[in-house]
């Protein structure tokens, strides 16, 4: 019964998010006043909780979906009732809420926000293209803001945000093209059947069908521009933290290797032409945006 439950939080994912935070924590650090892990610690367990709590939410409405697609996750193997699953995920939004507005009220309306947000992914965005990828990158990012608002510095962790979000956003369009040929198939494979829309309706509302085959309702060579537009829009304000003085050299310099993978990534993705292409791309992105995380730290150390 408890497995089920953990399982349905995805504590993982719910990890990762508590590290951003920890990170964009670390980044002002220097500037708070000793001590500062309490509240960090306080800011890891609540972004934990909500997380946990998105991923909750998000099952509990895929249910049906996940019946077929994905059975032996916690609902539709009856590890966890489904009314138990709402329950647990609105609770875990409470201790989150309550917990982020123990720190001050720019991480209360941070955590309202993000939980508003996850809800509405789950009910409407996460089918829709662009704006489910906003929604996540957005997300993403939020982590590092919310660190730092803990300890009351937004500016650094802001810049950070920024960056993440951008680079997340052209990797969640590059996944789509990763995606694109194998969705195509199998929409067809589902609408033959006359189950895609119960079963798979995050690939039915990229595509439209003429009755014979099916077409993207963004072409490969639009999304691939969006993806590029969003790396060199990355490559475009990464300098600003040292512009504006927040960071010193040693970031300047750490950024170099950084905006040669972002770049090497946008030349490969305006040429790209196969899922291997893309998959590539993706690697450099998320390369791209482990080399710009560790260049914010080594500004803040030197």
């Amino acid at each position: 019964m408890v497995i089920g439950y953990v399982k349905l939080m995805r504590p993982v994912n719910c990890l990762m998010t508590s590290v951003a935070v920890f990170i964009g924590g670390l980044l002002v650090s220097a500037a708070a006043p000793f001590p500062w892990l309490d509240r960090i610690a306080i800011a890891m367990g609540a972004a934990f909780m909500i997380a946990g709590a998105g991923n909750a939410i998000n099952d509990y409405l895929d249910v049906d979906a996940d019946k077929i697609n994905r059975p032996r996750r916690p609902i539709p193997s009856g590890m966890v009732y489904k009314r138990s699953a709402l329950v647990f995920s609105i609770t875990l939004f409470l201790i989150g809420i309550t917990l982020a507005g123990i720190i001050n009220w720019v991480t209360f309306a941070i955590a309202i926000l993000n939980s508003f947000i996850l809800i509405i992914y789950s009910t409407h965005l996460q089918n829709k293209m662009f704006m489910g990828n906003v929604a996540i990158s957005y997300l993403v990012a939020s982590g590092f803001l919310f660190g730092g608002a803990a300890l009351n510095g937004v500016a650094l962790p802001f810049m950070l945000a920024l960056l993440a979000g951008l680079s997340n956003m052209s990797r969640e369009i590059v996944k789509d093209l990763e995606d694109m040929e194998g969705d195509r198939l199998s929409f067809l494979k589902r609408m033959a059947k006359n189950t895609i829309k119960k079963v798979v309706p995050s690939i039915a509302d990229r595509f439209g069908f003429d009755g014979k085959t099916a077409r993207l309702k963004y072409t490969s060579r639009t999304l691939s521009t969006f993806a590029v537009l969003f790396i060199l829009l990355t490559i475009a304000v990464s300098p600003l933290p040292y512009a504006f003085g927040i960071l010193g050299m040693g970031y300047l310099i750490m950024l170099i290797p950084t905006v040669i993978v972002f770049l090497l990534a946008a030349v490969i993705t305006a040429k790209a032409s196969s899922k291997r292409h893309y998959k590539r791309t993706s690697k450099l992105i998320k390369t791209g945006m482990f080399l710009g995380l560790m260049a914010f730290i080594v500004g803040v150390l030197i």
